[in-house]
């Protein structure tokens, strides 16, 4: 049966943006993420990270990097007994015009092979235009989040009749 899903972003909504990231040590999740999130959760919720992640295609980091990574943002969740169902990332650069790529559907098309998604009921939020344009055209309410590189998109969203937010917390406030 189709559930509701939260897709988010990882760098710049999750987890503080640090340009490639590739060091887990460095890893600080985003102000108010885990209250958004366990209220997303306890709103039934399904929880899943939708990622480009282009460093590796240009040779910045390793695949391994980004596994790393997405494991400490999932031991710190943890820690507030928050769990991310699946994490989905693009490993290509933006010259690789793969179907993976935000804004293309590949992400979110991996995720529904897993569980199924009630697009109609379903979010997306990230930082960025592409995230934002992925999320519509899957048919989901999407959301420019402030955080990371949001701050710099607040003109295009207003121009493109997006809702933007601060925080997670904040669109859980919106929404529930």
């Amino acid at each position: 049966m189709a559930q509701k899903h939260l897709f988010l972003d990882r760098d710049g909504t999750l987890i503080r943006e640090e340009h490639y990231l590739c060091d887990p040590a460095k890893v600080v999740l985003e102000r108010n993420v885990v209250r958004g999130l366990r209220r997303f959760m306890h709103a039934g919720y399904r929880i899943v990270v939708v990622s480009n992640q282009s460093g590796v295609g240009r040779g910045f980091m390793t695949e391994e990097d980004v596994l790393a990574v997405n494991a400490r943002v999932s031991q710190l969740l943890a820690e507030d007994q928050i769990s991310i169902s699946s994490w989905h990332y693009c490993i290509h650069s933006p010259s690789d015009q793969c179907a993976c790529r935000k804004p293309a559907p590949g992400l979110f098309e991996q995720a529904a092979a897993l569980h199924p998604v009630d697009w109609q009921s379903s979010l997306m939020v990230g930082d960025k235009p592409s995230d934002v344009q992925a999320g519509l055209t899957m048919g989901m309410h999407s959301y420019l989040v402030t955080t990371g590189y949001g701050v710099k998109h607040i003109d295009w969203a207003e121009l493109n009749h997006v809702r933007v937010v601060s925080c997670l917390s904040s669109l859980a406030e919106l929404i529930l």
